[in-house]
């Protein structure tokens, strides 16, 4: 459930085949961005590889924004993977397991964020853990003494 303003709502779990749409949608917004955005890097490579000509010490390095586009570009496509494996789980009848604890994620977090593969509580701990430098590792386990 979900408050909104004081009142609470409930979020319907969504059919297989909204499931499948909202994925698919989502997989062809990432793809457009992707080629949008290699299309402005090419652009800035094309340019950087004509200036790189000259002398040596007259060469370019990366611009800061081309160092974030790649980073930008990366980003969705690893989105893009996370998709495309959703679909995989749709496919295979484990869409929407925690791959964690195993436990359902959420209907609302699938909604708002439909490549989930970890409910909210493995996602905290998985992102705590990446932060960690002891380097212990987080299992359903640990999760219950965090």
């Amino acid at each position: 459930m979900r408050k909104n303003h004081g009142t609470t709502k409930t979020v319907r779990p969504l059919s297989e085949a909204e499931l499948r749409q909202m994925l698919l949608v989502k997989q062809q917004e990432m793809l457009a961005r992707i080629r949008q955005g290699r299309g402005g890097l090419l652009e800035g490579a094309v340019e950087l590889a004509d200036a790189s000509l000259g002398d040596l010490a007259d060469r370019p390095v990366l611009t800061p924004e081309a160092e974030i586009g790649y980073e930008v570009v990366d980003h969705r496509a690893h989105i893009l993977a996370q998709i495309a494996l959703a679909l995989k789980k749709l496919e295979e009848g484990t869409y929407g397991r925690c791959e964690m604890c195993g436990e359902a994620i959420p209907p609302a977090r699938l909604q708002a964020l439909p490549f989930a593969i970890r409910c909210t509580r493995c996602q905290e701990a998985w992102e705590r853990q990446g932060r960690r430098s002891d380097g212990e590792s987080v299992s359903a386990g640990n999760l219950a003494r965090e």
